[in-house]
């Protein structure tokens, strides 16, 4: 046989070959391409019908908010809840949880309810009550006008308000306590920190500069803490210095039944528009710096809207920069902003930024060339 035809041969046979991996190829793709659809399809039939909220949830939770209270609900909004849970097959897939969350109206309030996998309705219709009691209860011993604020979770049952010791013994809500001028380590509280420390609550105290700081730290803008900004641990308060003088702390540890106190007194220093936490025993650096763009990689930059600024301190601290000059930049729930590639949060006017020291780069492995203190906050709509 001639060395033609046996090539002649060879290539017929591979071409046999290929034929038969071609269809073993596409007939695999096809059966994975039906398994998706189908996965889909029951997946989203599945969701459909547990994201329905049936009739009896809805009407169940308007009659035992009603009859908790004695008044008149009505749900405006229900929804089934969810929980991330990975992919199904490689299609995205939530876990019904069992529970569901609905909003009712009385009169003129808003209650947030959530109806338990067992059946069980929680609400926050009482919340206002609970803290303008708090506020009253803790006024007779404190000897200067506060604020109280508590986070208070969603309750099963209605709270007899006219007993805050009972209510505060039973359910450990943490309690912050604002007030203005005060001098916390003076005797004037030693009645309400005896009551800290014999409590198994969180009890803040917060000395703010002004009537107006008070009032804009509780009802201002207050942003959810962002990404990285909230995993570096700064000194107690930091995050309010720019409204606050002194902060006070009673922790209670329910692991160990121990409690730990802290205090704080505060002090703020500026370079331009940029405000910064002094650390006790630390010193803060602030220079200008040429920056104007941030780079995260070869490929992509973003345009500072602020002015950038180099930062050195050898421990973790807290810098602001105000909203209203960061070029008309209105904040909104679906923009991030960046400080030097971390997420910061916004409180009252500022921006708000935990800035990590070299040090703690270098402790955490997390340190590159990059992360040398630089600081600028920019718009980022992806993440």
């Amino acid at each position: 046989m001639c060395y033609n035809q046996i090539i002649g041969k060879k290539s017929v046979l591979w071409g046999e070959i290929m034929k038969k991996a071609c269809k073993t190829i596409l007939f695999f793709a096809a059966l994975a391409a039906a398994v998706m659809l189908i996965t889909s399809v029951s997946c989203g039939s599945d969701r459909k019908e547990k994201g329905k909220v049936p009739k009896a949830i809805i009407s169940g939770t308007e009659k035992a908010v009603s009859q908790k209270y004695g008044i008149k609900a009505k749900v405006t909004q229900a929804e089934a809840n969810y929980k991330w849970e990975g992919f199904d097959f490689i299609i995205p897939h939530k876990k019904y949880t069992g529970t569901y969350s609905l909003t009712l109206k009385a009169d003129d309030a808003e209650i947030n309810a959530l109806v338990g996998a067992n059946g069980s309705v929680k609400d926050d219709y009482q919340h206002t009550e609970i803290e303008e009691s708090l506020q009253a209860y803790f006024g007779k011993m404190i000897p200067s006008p506060i604020r109280v604020k508590s986070s208070i979770g969603l309750l099963e049952e209605k709270v007899d308000c006219t007993d805050m010791e009972g209510f505060i013994r039973e359910h450990n809500p943490p309690v912050s306590i604002y007030l203005v001028n005060a001098y916390l380590n003076s005797g004037c509280y030693d009645g309400i920190k005896s009551y800290a420390r014999s409590s198994k609550s969180v009890f803040t105290l917060y000395s703010c500069r002004s009537n107006a700081d008070r009032d804009t730290l509780i009802d201002g803008r207050r942003t959810m803490p962002r990404g990285d900004a909230s995993s570096t641990e700064t000194s107690l308060g930091s995050d309010y210095a720019m409204y606050v003088r002194e902060v006070w702390q009673c922790r209670y540890s329910h692991v160990d039944d121990t409690r730990t106190e802290e205090y704080n007194e505060l002090k703020t220093g500026s370079h331009g528009d940029l405000w910064y936490v002094i650390p006790e025993e630390a010193e803060v650096t602030v220079t200008d710096s040429e920056a104007r763009y941030f780079k995260e990689s070869e490929h992509e930059s973003h345009k500072l809207i602020t002015p950038a600024y180099n930062v050195d301190c050898v421990t973790n601290f807290t810098v602001f920069y105000p909203v209203d000059k960061a070029e008309d930049v209105q904040p909104e729930g679906t923009q991030v902003y960046k400080c030097s590639g971390n997420q910061a949060d916004i409180i009252g006017d500022y921006f708000v930024y935990r800035i990590h020291t070299k040090q703690w780069y270098a402790d955490n492995m997390y340190y590159k060339d990059k992360d040398k203190g630089f600081f600028g906050i920019y718009i980022d709509n992806y993440f």
